[in-house]
This record gives C-alpha cells, structure tokens and sequence, in this order.
C-alpha cells in the first residue's frame, strides 16, 4: 500500500469501515446535516458535533499508512464534513487544487508532501455521477497543473476514484484531485481527516470539550493537538508523543 502511495499519491483502503461503523457514522453525519440546516455542507472541524467523529482519529485502517508516512510527531490540523445533494444537470466546474493552501505558494518547488488526508466514504461513490473524488495519479510529484486548452475540467489522466460505501483513501496533499459534480439520485456523504507535523500550525479550531480530551487515549490527544509545551512540537517529550511507542507502524 506504501508502495501504491509512492508511485499513484495516493492508496485505498478498502472496507475501512465495519458495517457498525459505517451505520453510526452515517446516523451521526445524517443528524449534524439536519442541524445545520440540511442542503450542501462543507462543516470544517466538525468533531465536537459527535463523539463518534473522534473515533477516525486514530482508525486503525488509516493511521497506521499515515503514520508510515509522517512518522510520529504528527496531529490532525484539519478536518471536514461533506453532504453533496444530488443536483441535476449540474453545470462541470473546474476544481482541480492541491491541498495546502499558501504551502503551495510559499514554498520553493519541488514542495514537500508536508501533510496527508484521509477520507471515509459513508455512501457508494461507485459511479463518475455520485459526485467521486477524481485523481491524477502520480500528480503529487509535479507542481503545476495547466487547464486543457478546449476549457475541459478533466485534465490528462484524470480518473473517478469508484468506491463503495466504507472505503477509505489516503491521499498525498500535493495528489491533484477534485470533487465531481454529483448528478445521481443519492446524497454523497464523506468525512474528511488530515495530518501533518506537530510543528506545522492548526488550520481548524476544534474546541473540544475538556472532558473529552480527558477521557481520550494519550495517542489520541496527541493527535487531537495537545502538547506540554511550544518547544514540544519540535523537540518532543515521551509525554508529547506516545505515538512514537504505539507501534501503529
């Protein structure tokens, strides 16, 4: 699967996610939806919104291939929940990006990979129509990405990512990739988890409720951000890392 990572930018997990899993997740995804408000959602650090949300991260389906990518002083600085309506007839947008943001423009080329995702997908994504995740496999060793001449929003050697429902990718930030518009009958719905060194700032506020971080297990507080002190994130204690000893790798 490194292997995979390696050459494509990205691997896929399959059946991540036990059939429980995947029924509570979605139930849990199904009510944050209704709370806010319904329609297209895209809810930035949206792990307060249930407990359940807290256990993908540190999944064991991912973490260990995220882990063997950063190594272990590592966090998850970003987060997001996707709902995407079917909306028929949907006009094709160009959304191809890397992940990253000013990281992609402050930073001399060739740029470091810096950072990982991993997504779960609650729902069949198993046709291009369900709004998939497009990729441009091997894309994360380049740094720019010119748009066709004839104005399509597919570049060369993009392809749909077809998934069913319970699959997990772990991407490259720097993997070109984009959202497809999803045209189907069914509402796509998709958790979103990335990671990057400790030494790196947070892109999401969590907050957290304290008596959750309390009740975490301590490779899951370092994940969710916690530290002893500043100097910590770059020279760390045993107390900063026990991920360096979980043996996740």
């Amino acid at each position: 699967m490194l292997d995979d990572f390696d050459r494509d930018g990205f691997a896929i997990v399959e059946h991540a996610l036990m059939l429980d899993e995947l029924h509570a997740l979605t139930t849990a995804v199904d009510r944050t939806w209704a709370e806010l408000g319904g329609g297209t959602v895209h809810e930035l650090a949206f792990l307060p919104h249930d407990p359940i949300f807290l256990e993908l991260v540190d999944h064991p389906a991912t973490l260990p291939i995220v882990a063997g990518l950063l190594g272990w002083n590592i966090y998850l600085y970003h987060c997001h929940l996707d709902v995407h309506p079917p909306v028929p007839g949907a006009e094709p947008q160009w959304r191809w990006h890397q992940d990253g943001g000013r990281q992609n423009l402050e930073l001399e080329s060739p740029r470091p990979r810096l950072s990982v995702k991993a997504a779960y997908f609650l729902t069949d994504v198993t046709t291009a129509d369900n709004g998939c995740l497009w990729v441009i496999p091997g894309s994360h060793r380049r740094d720019k990405l010119a748009r066709p001449a004839d104005g399509s929003v597919l570049p060369p050697g993009a392809q749909p990512l077809l998934l069913p429902a319970g699959t997990a990718v772990v991407f490259d930030r720097r993997l070109w990739h984009a959202r497809g518009d999803n045209v189907s009958e069914v509402t796509r719905k998709a958790l979103f988890y990335a990671y990057t060194y400790r030494w790196i700032r947070p892109r999401d506020e969590l907050r957290l409720a304290s008596e959750l971080l309390e009740a975490a297990t301590p490779t899951r507080r370092q994940l969710l951000g916690t530290g002893t002190s500043a100097i910590g994130h770059w020279i760390p204690t045993e107390e900063d890392v026990p991920l360096r000893e979980a043996r996740v790798l």
